[in-house]
């Protein structure tokens, strides 16, 4: 492993543990300790994914990369020292095909040698909520590489699902699901018979195990429904104990529920429409009323809201009791944490593009603003002032920034339990239609499960 590789990932360590609240990894033992193999990842935040990735493997990646990276004399420099390989796309780089000859050449050297290799199929991040077209380069690159090889390698495919809880927010949770290995040395002889029809076969493939693990939703028209399923009906199957939902983690049991409600409404989109329209009609109605009242879904869960003068105190009690601590972390790192979100949202191209720019700008506001701030405290309180500071500052501001979220949820109890008492019929009227709209969900379900059911025995009654 090279040396820069080595110091990289230290840095890399250290940045994602203080930017993201946890990275999470389900099907690290379809990883292969040793031997060739491809990690192909779906693309939702650019540089941030093969940041994700590189750590959650466990092993040292070759990651391909565009050429437009290696622009720059010293970037090229650290991206060569640290195994990237640079692909040339056609429609930026003139007699790209030939330029990847070299790519391809360093490609088959690695997995040779028994390496690893980090990709991105789908060839450049989207916003879109799901995996885009993959390129066959992917499939291309392991195939000529095993013919090669005389078909002796041993090259597999790992497809990674990266999940991230919050496209743009800080200290979210990122899940990285490994997928089952795919066996490239199976395509053999549908390779030696007609190479190009074995890539697109590959490429099929790794699309649909790409999309077993992520939230893949195929039609954009549906992104808003299954975000507002979500939102109203998640909680309500998490917190059921006739239920098991695979997931060592909430978060996990979370990213589960989300994916399934995008591939039962593909099911429905495809044998029972009318499940959909009744569907989105009861959600618009819903969120339309919850929207004029302002209110959380998650408070009209409550059977019965809490009472003003309850609210009241709660609300005193907290602010008084962590005011003082979240005060020394506000005053010690609002600035810089402001100045980080301001200029990312500001420069950020697009969505894809807000992680990168935060842990960046971040780095950098924070180190300049703390180099700063800790010289004029070892100045007026010394060293060890300075020292204390130092340990202080960024756990202090960790808890204001959960002190500050939490406030918020008292605050916006204490508004509820005001609307309550003034206009409680308002809130029972939509309670009773949240009520309505869960038992069309739970009916819903009730008919994919049976589908699911349906589908999984006449597959066993198939291989019997």
């Amino acid at each position: 492993m090279p040396l820069v590789y080595r110091i990289s990932r230290v840095f890399v360590q250290l940045g994602m543990r203080g930017y993201f609240r946890k990275l999470e990894v389900t099907g690290a033992g379809n990883i292969p300790a040793t031997g060739p193999v491809i990690f192909a990842s779906n693309h939702p935040s650019s540089i941030t994914d093969a940041l994700i990735l590189g750590l959650g493997a466990g092993r040292m990646l070759h990651f391909v990369a565009h050429s437009g990276l290696f622009r720059d004399r010293w970037r090229a420099w650290f991206l060569r020292s640290s195994g990237v390989i640079p692909v040339y796309r056609p429609r930026n780089v003139d007699g790209a095909a030939d330029k990847n000859v070299t790519m391809f050449t360093a490609c088959h050297e690695v997995l040779a040698a028994g390496g690893a290799i980090g990709i991105f199929p789908e060839g450049t991040s989207a916003e879109e909520l799901r995996v885009q077209k993959l390129k066959t380069g992917t499939a291309r690159i392991v195939l000529s590489a095993e013919d090669e090889g005389d078909w002796q390698l041993g090259v597999v495919i790992i497809p990674v699902g990266l999940n991230f809880e919050s496209q743009r927010r800080f200290r979210s949770r990122v899940l990285l699901r490994f997928g089952k290995p795919i066996v490239v040395a199976e395509y053999r002889r549908a390779y030696q018979e007609d190479p190009v029809a074995a890539v697109n076969e590959l490429t099929v493939l790794l699309q649909e195990a790409l999309r077993r693990e992520v939230v893949n939703v195929e039609r954009s028209e549906y992104v808003g429904l299954v975000q507002d399923i979500e939102k109203v009906y998640k909680k309500e199957l998490l917190d059921r104990d006739d239920l098991t939902i695979p997931g060592r983690s909430r978060f996990q049991r979370d990213q589960t529920v989300t994916r399934e409600i995008a591939r039962a409404l593909e099911y429905f989109y495809e044998r029972s429409p009318e499940v959909i329209w009744q569907l989105t009609r009861m959600m618009k109605l819903y969120q339309d009323k919850r929207h004029k009242l302002r209110l959380k879904d998650e408070l009209l869960r409550l059977e019965q809201g809490p009472t003003v003068r309850a609210e009241v105190w709660r609300f005193v009690a907290m602010g008084v009791a962590g005011l003082p601590l979240a005060l020394y972390g506000m005053v010690g790192n609002l600035l810089p944490y402001k100045l980080t979100y301001r200029l990312a949202k500001r420069f950020a191209p697009d969505l894809t593009k807000v992680h990168g720019y935060q842990l960046g700008i971040g780095a950098g506001a924070f180190l300049l603003w703390y180099a700063l701030l800790l010289t004029v405290i070892a100045r007026r309180f010394g060293v060890w002032g300075a020292a204390a500071a130092l340990v202080t500052l960024p756990a202090a501001g960790l808890f204001a920034r959960e002190y500050a979220r939490r406030m918020k949820t008292r605050r916006r109890m204490l508004r509820f339990a005001y609307l309550e008492l003034l206009q409680g019929y308002r809130v029972q009227e939509l309670r009773l239609q949240r009520r309505r709209l869960i038992r069309e969900l739970d009916m819903a379900l009730a008919q994919y499960s049976r589908a699911l059911t349906e589908e999984s025995q006449r597959g066993e009654e198939s291989e019997s």
